[in-house]
C-alpha cells in the first residue's frame, strides 16, 4: 500500500494529473476534518476531487514557484491504511510562503486510493491561498461521524 502512496506524492510533486487519475478510485472520498474553512468536511467522488478540490488549491499557486509534497515520509502502514506526512516548499500567488505540512491518512485497496483524511494548517491555507475566499461546499459537513466514510470506503 505504501507504494501507491509514494506514487501519489511523486505525481503531486510532478504535477502529473494523469498519474493521479490512475491512482485515485472512482469512489474516492476526501475528508478534511476542520470547521469553517475553505476545505471542511467530506468531498465525495473522483470527479469532485479533480473538478472542484484540485483547482481550488492548485489555482492559487504558480507551479514554478512551489513544490507540493516535496518532502514526504510514511509514518506507518497497517493493512489498507497508510499514515504519512508531507511538506510543501514555495510561494502561493499571494506571494506568501506556503510551506504547508500535511498529515495524511490514506485507505488503499488494489493499488487505488479509496479515501484520504487530510489534516493541515488551515490558518496558513486561508491566509496564503484563499485570502478569505468562499468555502467549497462539501457533500457532508464536518463532523466526527464522517470517519464512517473512511471506514466504509
Amino acid at each position: 500500500m505504501s507504494i501507491t502512496v509514494k506514487a501519489f506524492y511523486q505525481a503531486v510533486l510532478a504535477g502529473d494529473v494523469a498519474a493521479l487519475e490512475r491512482l485515485i478510485d472512482d469512489g474516492f472520498c476526501l475528508i478534511c476534518p476542520t470547521q469553517d474553512h475553505v476545505l471542511s468536511g467530506v468531498y465525495e467522488g473522483k470527479q469532485r476531487f479533480f473538478n472542484d478540490v484540485m483547482p481550488r488549491v492548485f489555482g492559487c499557486v504558480n507551479p514554478e514557484e512551489i513544490a507540493f509534497c516535496q518532502a514526504h515520509q510514511i509514518v506507518v502502514e497497517a493493512g489498507e491504511v497508510v499514515v504519512a506526512m508531507a511538506q510543501n516548499a514555495g510561494l502561493a500567488k499571494s506571494s506568501e510562503r506556503y510551506d504547508q505540512i500535511y498529515l495524511h491518512v490514506f485507505k488503499v485497496r488494489a493499488g487505488k486510493i479509496v479515501a484520504l483524511i487530510e489534516c493541515f494548517d488551515t490558518a496558513l491555507a486561508n491566509r496564503a491561498l484563499w485570502q478569505g475566499g468562499d468555502p467549497l461546499i462539501p457533500n457532508h459537513l464536518p463532523a466526527l461521524s464522517n470517519l464512517a466514510h473512511f471506514q466504509q470506503a
